[in-house]
């Protein structure tokens, strides 16, 4: 900052008997150098008012004619040396050139200042901290959402058709075994595939059916039952096909336990009405059903 005793004139860094075109164009230099937008000193705003508030004084006649007389009645000021002669004359760049190069340092706080902006700080930076990691989880997350996982759906629908084509072939060729381990590595890449859980219950009541023809009952009693399991999941999507209601009811009848296969009766009657021999079962059913309740 001006030193205190500075008067307008030396602020401008020119003498008192200057002119008017002297003083605009000292201010004109000293704004250029001092204005805020090229200034980088912290200081530069208060700076820069002091020199424009000097030069408003001097540009006008009756304004520094006033000034004039108030430097010459301050004898025994810094005023009154300089114009005694007894002050030498100050250039100004000694003040604003030292906050335009590195030579100036900002006050340093006191301990006690620094240890109250760790203290207030600290917790914020946790927190930011804390932040940060969250919003890069979630960011992890939703690019997993939006790009891996229906890539892997993608690959896994992919390998689960292949293995369901590959199932129907085997079933073509009447080798249900084969068919149900196709069909078996569809549905476990794909559990929501319906198509698949149809297609291996049909598979192992036509195992099954072979092995009881065979005179292997033991056997057909495991294919039974997982045949029930898989067409129970694939009824959800297929409630009236005829295939898969005819194989719950015939795993059902040949486990021993035709009332629960009732439902399935029901609604196979409602689809095919008149059949006699889904009628027989179903009263069959409904017999055992009464007998135990």
């Amino acid at each position: 900052m001006p030193d205190p005793g500075e008067s307008y004139y030396e602020i401008l860094n020119v003498n008192r008997d200057a002119s008017s075109e002297e003083i605009t164009a000292s201010y004109r230099k000293l704004a250029k150098i001092l204005h805020p937008d090229v200034c980088k000193s912290p200081e530069a705003g208060e700076l820069f008012k002091v020199v424009n508030e000097a030069y408003q004084v001097l540009k006008d006649e009756k304004k520094r004619e006033a000034y004039d007389l108030s430097l010459l009645e301050a004898e025994g000021s810094e005023y009154g040396r300089y114009y005694s002669g007894g002050r030498r004359y100050r250039d100004p760049r000694t003040w604003y050139y030292a906050h335009i190069h590195q030579s100036y340092q900002p006050p340093r706080p006191s301990p006690e200042q620094e240890r109250t902006k760790t203290r207030a700080s600290s917790i914020p930076r946790i927190l930011q901290v804390a932040l940060f990691y969250a919003t890069l989880l979630m960011a992890i997350i939703i690019l997993v959402q939006l790009f891996l996982l229906p890539w892997m759906n993608g690959m896994a629908a992919a390998e689960a058709r292949v293995l369901f084509e590959e199932g129907n072939r085997w079933m073509s060729e009447e080798e249900f075994l084969k068919a149900i381990e196709s069909y078996e590595g569809s549905v476990s890449r794909l559990p929501g595939f319906s198509d698949g859980w149809r297609a291996k219950g049909i598979a192992e009541v036509k195992k099954a059916d072979e092995l009881a023809a065979k005179g292997f009952a033991t056997q057909a009693e495991t294919y039974y039952q997982s045949a029930v399991r898989s067409l129970n999941k694939a009824y959800q999507s297929f409630p009236d096909d005829a295939q898969v209601l005819s194989g719950l009811e015939r795993s059902l009848n040949a486990l021993g336990i035709t009332e629960e296969s009732v439902p399935y009766l029901k609604r196979s009657l409602g689809i095919n009405p008149g059949d006699a021999s889904v009628q027989a079962i179903l009263d069959d059913g409904l017999l055992k059903s009464n007998m135990k309740g």
